[in-house]
């Protein structure tokens, strides 16, 4: 068609193009004087609006002066002139009134008047591109429907199709296979007159079914064949509209999934429950927690009850009369709890009792039942068996308001009773018990970490936010316990503060941060100054000053490379001795540094009295930049007011470019966050750092 319009019309160039909503899409393109096709590049139609909409507007676009015409003039440049065109004849391809696509002929050398013929002949081209379009999707749609009904008919998968007051109209055989109904024994009939369908008539027609407010539902289905055994179905339904929104039909899609069902039935049976006992297990008890949890507020109480020594019983008696003990139990606990709560094996010799709106009163004196209970004796083979227990008992919500944490502190309050002597029953107390337990884990275990290298310093990145380069690194103290592998500071220091540790850990640190400022000099990556956090109880060393000063010269550090950062507490709080420290350490050279400015009350007034070089502006303020305008202004003043004193500033917790680009207008100094880096191994800091930029090292 192409290479026929350009030898009728004389034209250079004719084309097909497809209108794909604003794009136009290359189908066929002739060149008269090639004598070949091209297939070119699409055509952005949001760029040509004027032209875009004579197209859709208009049966015929007759441009006789492309290049001034005011529907193609915008072509000019990116179109016209680059392949010569100026005239333009384009037709309109519609099908069912909808433009489709465009005939498209070009002429070239020069302007010329298209004839009323030429555009009439151009329209009845369209029309017969238009009429092939039609015909092949009529084919298609026509081939589509068959292939879908040969495979309704064929598919595992039963359909039903029923008109909106729920009459019958369709049924594939794989319908009677599964409901035992002939297509004949159900076509024309209501719903609510087959047994085996009544279900499905309430779920199409109940108001508070989830296909009232929806166009479909799916879900398990249960339902009656034609001889009323019962099934389950996988089963989807889907409302059917006419054009105009109107209800015409449902279409229902299902498959028998009672084998399916039975199996996991079965299952869950097995997972569920305890093969010894015939109680629930572990798991089915935690789902049975977590459901009273989620169905409403009532008050719980959760008894862990452990039978005392039963390891001496199986050693002494044999495993199969521990086993035979253990049954004997479980059974004199259900009919202990029967009907007044859940029973559950929770692991060998461990029982679990959860009460149902049992406050802790109530559930303490159903501890005590239990203890009572377990003390009478067993009668096992032939030989009396005395026992006893002891029992942990944690109380919704005052003890846990999840069911992890209730089982948690329950069992906690079971370890303490069975470490109190056993035999008795134990409330979970509260967080002093466990926080002086883990305050003792963490001293006895601390200790050892300085001597078995279990500390371990990670270095963070600080760059120049002017030019990008990196100026040095905060030191971070890390904790890799070998069991309960890495613990964050916030974990440990606080106990390290208290115990005195943390004066030989700080001086640790300083050691180690000095020798890895040394490396990266060494290595090549100039010379990088360290900041190193002081604690306020590092002050009160005595020798804090000798020792910092001792390891710099041992080290052969510059002084001008540590920078010690300090918490405004321990400024709020500064005695003449801790004054005179800090001048002292001013006096070797280091740099100081305010940590987290802003989060105290009284930060103005103490910029003056210690010799501060620098402030570090608290990450509390720069995570909601840009969106909060009070900590953009509030940042900004800060770095107007410390560069008014003459200090550097450093911003915390840097995290986005929106952020970068706020403190860069705000000629912030140094930045350091996630956004360059996250704290790095001491291990793997050089070749990390080898992909920075960063100043020359300084002549000697």
């Amino acid at each position: 068609m192409t290479r026929s319009a350009c030898e009728i019309y004389g034209v250079s160039r004719a084309g097909i193009w497809q209108v794909n909503g604003d794009t136009l899409e290359p189908v066929a393109l002739y060149l008269q004087e090639q004598g070949q096709h091209q297939m070119p590049q699409p055509i952005d139609g949001r760029r040509y609006p004027n032209y875009l909409r004579a197209l859709k507007e208009g049966r015929a676009l007759d441009a006789h002066d492309a290049e001034n015409d005011s529907r193609t003039r915008e072509l000019l440049d990116d179109y016209l002139r680059p392949k010569s065109v100026s005239a333009m004849l384009d037709a309109s391809i519609r099908v069912g009134g909808e433009l489709v696509a465009v005939l498209c002929l070009e002429h070239t050398g020069g302007p010329r008047a298209w004839q009323a013929d030429e555009v009439a002949f151009a329209g009845e081209l369209a029309d017969q591109y238009a009429n092939v379009l039609s015909n092949h999707e009529r084919r298609n749609a026509t081939s589509a429907l068959y292939l879908f009904q040969r495979a309704v008919e064929q598919s595992a998968s039963a359909f039903i199709l029923l008109n909106r007051d729920g009459m019958v109209e369709y049924v594939n055989p794989s319908f009677t296979a599964i409901t035992q109904y002939s297509a004949d024994e159900v076509q024309g009939r209501q719903l609510a007159e087959l047994p085996a369908l009544e279900n499905l008539s309430e779920l199409l027609f109940d108001s508070e079914s989830g296909l009232a407010e929806q166009n479909s539902w799916q879900g398990e289905f249960k339902s009656r064949r034609k001889n009323l055994e019962p099934y389950w179905s996988q089963f989807s339904i889907s409302k059917v509209h006419a054009d105009d929104g109107t209800l015409t039909h449902y279409i229902g899609i299902y498959e028998d999934i009672t084998e399916t069902k039975q199996s996991q039935q079965r299952i869950e049976r097995l997972a569920y429950s305890d093969n010894l006992t015939g109680l629930g297990n572990r798991y089915a008890f935690i789902r049975a927690l977590e459901k009273r949890f989620s169905s409403g507020t009532a008050p719980v109480s959760l008894l862990l009850v452990d039978i005392d020594n039963f390891k001496r019983i199986n050693d002494t008696l044999g495993h199969q009369t521990g086993d035979k003990l253990l049954v004997s139990l479980a059974k004199r606990l259900r009919n202990s709890f029967s009907g007044e709560g859940t029973l559950a094996r929770f692991a060998s010799n461990e029982f679990a009792i959860l009460l149902d709106n049992c406050e802790s009163q109530r559930g303490q004196l159903i501890a005590q039942q239990v203890l009572e209970t377990l003390d009478k004796p067993l009668f096992v083979d032939n030989q009396l068996i005395i026992i006893s227990g002891s029992v942990g008992l944690a109380c919704s919500p005052e003890h846990g308001a999840d069911p992890q944490t209730l089982m948690k502190h329950a069992g906690l309050a079971l370890h303490k009773a069975k470490a109190n002597g056993k035999h008795q029953m134990q409330v979970f107390t509260d967080a002093l018990n466990e926080e002086a337990n883990y305050k003792l884990f963490v001293e006895n275990n601390l200790r050892r970490a300085l001597t078995q290298n279990e500390l371990e310093v990670f270095y963070q990145p600080k760059l120049c936010l002017k030019t990008g380069q990196l100026l040095g690194m905060e030191a971070l103290l890390r904790w890799q316990h070998p069991e309960k592998g890495m613990i964050r500071p916030d974990q440990f220091i606080s106990v390290a503060e208290e115990t005195g540790l943390i004066v030989p850990i700080g001086k640790w640190v300083v050691r180690q941060a000095c020798r890895m400022s040394k490396q990266l000099t060494a290595v090549g990556l100039g010379n990088l100054q360290v900041a190193i956090n002081l604690s306020p109880k590092q002050f009160s060393d005595p020798d804090l000053v000798g020792s910092i000063a001792a390891i710099l010269e041992e080290e052969q550090l510059p002084p001008n490379l540590l920078e010690l950062e300090l918490t405004e507490g321990l400024l709020l709080e500064a005695t003449d001795g801790t004054r005179s420290q800090l001048n002292a350490l001013k006096q070797l050279g280091l740099t100081l540094a305010m940590d987290d400015f802003g989060t105290g009350y009284s930060s103005l007034s103490y910029l003056k009295k210690f010799p501060i070089d620098v402030i570090k502006i608290d990450r509390s303020f720069i995570k909601d930049i840009p969106e909060s305008e009070d900590d953009m202004e509030i940042t900004s003043a800060v770095i107007a007011m410390a560069h008014n004193l003459k200090l550097k500033v450093v911003a915390e917790g840097v995290e986005t470019h929106a952020q970068l680009g706020f403190l860069r207008r705000q000629h912030c100094d140094i930045g350091q966050g996630y956004l360059f880096d996250r704290p790095i191994p001491g291990r793997d800091l050089v070749e990390s750092l080898k992909r920075y930029s960063r100043r020359p090292a300084a002549r000697r």
